[in-house]
């Protein structure tokens, strides 16, 4: 294996996991709500950022930094959902996306106004020098955090899910939200931490993102709506499903990449999400219920 495509194989590995990370908030929020958000890039942003002025003008160390960014956005998407989207509850499904779509636009403005445009490089938290490698296929420190964390996230919230009385009680809402409150469940706050889940996703991959490169506005946007042919991929309401998602698309565009360009790599993701929605809509682990979507 020559260095050139061992490289591209190692950065898939670590692209795929921020996918994953990314793609798991956006589809507890649909198991949980019914909503499809297209707002999970923007929310990652604002958690690389949040975590970047915590680490670098508040001093904290980053394991604390990362605490206090992923705990802010986690409270910033309940309060989304108690502000705005429980005056949503039952509106039509173009109508929520059309909300994702404004409030993405309105947490990128806000992010780009408090920390404006520019790209913010932290010092070296996690080393990126190669910590080992498997034949010529090497890794970082940084490069083993963004890959296990998106594993750990993955199967946590998979876990919690479908065995906890919370997870029970997210897709009871998701399933019939009348039926659900007849049951004395409480939709409204089920729905809220759903969306405190979704952010707190993003904000990881955010912090994943900003350690690996720099609190990028343009790459870290650009990547959070890249998650999304990987999210239908995998099956938009598949936990697992868009782990293997995540990791597949990132292996065609860097393969794509190495073949034929950089240039490349997007058009591969999206042509590939066009495939999947012709020959396979609910993607490869998605229920026949996504299908409608």
């Amino acid at each position: 294996m020559s260095n050139e495509l061992a490289q591209a194989l190692s950065g898939a590995l670590v692209l795929g996991s921020l996918y994953a990370v990314v793609g798991i908030g956006f589809v507890i929020l649909y198991k949980a709500t019914g909503v499809i958000n297209f707002a999970q890039g923007a929310l990652m942003l604002m958690g690389g950022f949040i975590f970047f002025s915590l680490h670098e003008s508040a001093g904290l160390a980053w394991p604390l930094a990362m605490a206090g960014a992923v705990l802010i956005m986690f409270v910033i998407g309940a309060l989304i959902y108690l502000g705005i989207f429980r005056r949503l509850v039952g509106a039509e499904e173009f109508t929520l996306v059309i909300a994702t779509l404004g409030l993405s636009v309105c947490v990128l403005t806000v992010s780009l106004i408090i920390w404006g445009p520019g790209t913010r490089t932290l010092p070296e938290t996690l080393s990126r020098s190669e910590l080992f490698s498997i034949g010529n296929l090497g890794f970082s420190s940084v490069e083993v955090f963004s890959i296990v964390t998106a594993l750990v996230v993955v199967a946590v919230l998979d876990l919690a899910l479908r065995r906890t009385r919370i997870g029970i009680q997210m897709r009871a809402v998701a399933d019939g939200p009348l039926l659900a409150s007849l049951s004395r469940v409480n939709v409204h706050a089920m729905s809220a931490i759903a969306w405190g889940i979704a952010s707190f996703c993003a904000a990881v991959a955010g912090v994943a993102y900003t350690m690996r490169l720099s609190a990028d506005p343009a790459g870290m946007h650009a990547l959070g709506l890249l998650a999304f042919p990987a999210i239908l991929l995998g099956g938009i309401d598949s936990v697992r499903g868009v782990l293997v998602g995540g990791f597949l698309l990132a292996l065609a565009q860097s393969s794509a990449a190495f073949l034929l360009g950089g240039e490349w790599s997007e058009v591969v993701a999206y042509a590939l999400m066009l495939a999947v929605l012709v020959v396979r809509p609910r993607g490869f682990f998605g229920s026949r219920q996504a299908v409608r979507l």
